[in-house]
């Protein structure tokens, strides 16, 4: 798989998913304002839970196998047929939890019951997304960027046009059953594409279960779902401190940067992921640090072109991405694009971990980012306002690229 290719291909897709999200973004910013990010601020770290535990995050997992066992027909097939039972099962197993709390899920996440009969709606559509997702990540492991990338620019352009048109028409509940409608028409895209390029036959979906690749699996599932666990956890308990320290208006500004930061990471994480855990998968040693620098010296001057020009730019950003009502990022917008800068460097070592399975690692770094980045935002809010929870954000990164250093200290930095 050649780095600069997959990257271009995968750059392409990624860019229009970008001008997609900025509209939306735009559209929800305008019409729902502060509050309105806030509640679907909640529904998106819902989502990212209930993504993961409805594949039982292994999707890396298919993405290493498939690349690895994609000449071998019977490793291949058992891989296929697994992944595919854990996909279903799993997301049924979420669309039951939600027919039977969707009122208390509803209270939980939204401060009312009025949303209960779009869980219902949401929980039918996980299991949508779930099959796609699998879909997904056999093309990643197979390499075929273009069919990959073709399936997510449609998906964005059309679900783009859907949120749109439901917000203007119907606000906040538009909005919300926007993201259930998006999650069924992007499994409708994805199947048809499939059946018109056929770059696996869909039939080996249906093969036997297999114990031992559900145990070759179950070692990235609890990698993923400890990831969004720990940063869904961190960033309740942020928004929420922040909303009873100050208000909804602080949180949703909080929330409201968090997603300028998610927009332009999302270029390099999506762009470069596509790449980098099956290469990562493949190499050892001196290749594989080789590897590391290769990917730092390329994204490195990136994220800083980056976030030096939003922060030149940042009334600008925050009028045009958001409104002017999210005038109290101002305060925060330096020191999240420092910690930007550090997070992205820091993800790079993160799939390393992912790629060679080091699950007890992994899974303390998430816990340990997560514990630091809640503390310091409680204290430094506590200390210097609101700009503490942007201080504790650069800080937290600090500290867990640092110590992910050590851990890769004779990788990285051993001259033998």
């Amino acid at each position: 798989m050649n780095f600069f290719k997959t990257s271009f291909f995968s750059g392409i897709g990624t860019a229009i998913n970008l001008v997609t999200k900025l509209i939306t973004n735009k559209i929800v910013a305008v019409y729902l304002s502060t509050e309105g990010m806030f509640l679907l601020g909640q529904l998106k770290d819902f989502l990212k839970v209930s993504h993961v535990i409805s594949n039982l995050g292994t999707v890396n997992g298919t993405i290493k196998y498939t690349a690895q066992y994609h000449h071998d027909e019977t490793q291949f097939k058992a891989i296929l047929g697994t992944s595919f039972k854990i996909h279903f099962y799993f997301s049924v197993i979420v669309l039951f939890v939600l027919l039977m709390f969707n009122e208390s899920l509803s209270y939980y996440l939204f401060k009312n019951t009025d949303y209960a009969n779009f869980l219902i709606v949401l929980g039918f559509s996980i299991v949508s997304v779930s099959i796609q997702t699998l879909f997904l990540s056999i093309l990643n492991g197979l390499g075929r960027v273009k069919v990959y990338v073709l399936i997510n620019v449609i998906s964005a352009i059309l679900g783009a046009i859907i949120m749109v048109f439901l917000i203007l028409n119907f606000d906040i509940k538009g909005a919300l059953y926007a993201f259930a409608i998006n999650q069924f028409l992007a499994f409708l895209i994805t199947v048809i594409i499939l059946l018109i390029y056929k770059p696996f036959q869909l039939t080996l979906l249906f093969s036997s279960f297999n114990l031992n690749q559900f145990k070759k699996l179950s070692k990235y599932s609890i990698m993923a779902i400890a990831a969004p666990i720990c940063l869904i956890s961190a960033t309740y308990f942020v928004r929420n401190f922040l909303s009873h320290e100050f208000d909804q208006s602080h949180a949703g500004s909080w929330e409201g940067m968090w997603r300028i930061s998610a927009m332009y990471l999302l270029f390099l994480t999506t762009t470069f992921k596509f790449y980098l855990i099956p290469a990562f998968s493949n190499l050892q040693a001196s290749e594989l640090r080789t590897e590391v620098f290769k990917v730092w010296k390329f994204m490195f001057p990136v994220i800083v072109l980056i976030t030096l020009s939003v922060y030149v730019l940042r009334d600008f950003v925050v009028n045009t991405l958001l409104d002017e009502k999210f005038y109290l990022i101002s305060i925060l917008i330096g020191w999240q694009l420092l910690g930007d800068i550090i997070k992205i460097n820091a993800w790079v070592l993160g799939n390393i971990l992912i790629a060679k399975a080091k699950t007890n690692i992994f899974v303390l770094f998430q816990i340990e980012w997560a514990l630091v980045f809640s503390a310091l935002s409680y204290v430094f809010v506590l200390h210097f306002g609101f700009i503490g929870v942007g201080i504790a954000y650069f800080t937290a990164y600090c500290i867990h690229f640092t110590l992910m250093n050590i851990y890769f200290r004779k990788l990285l930095w051993s001259k033998s």
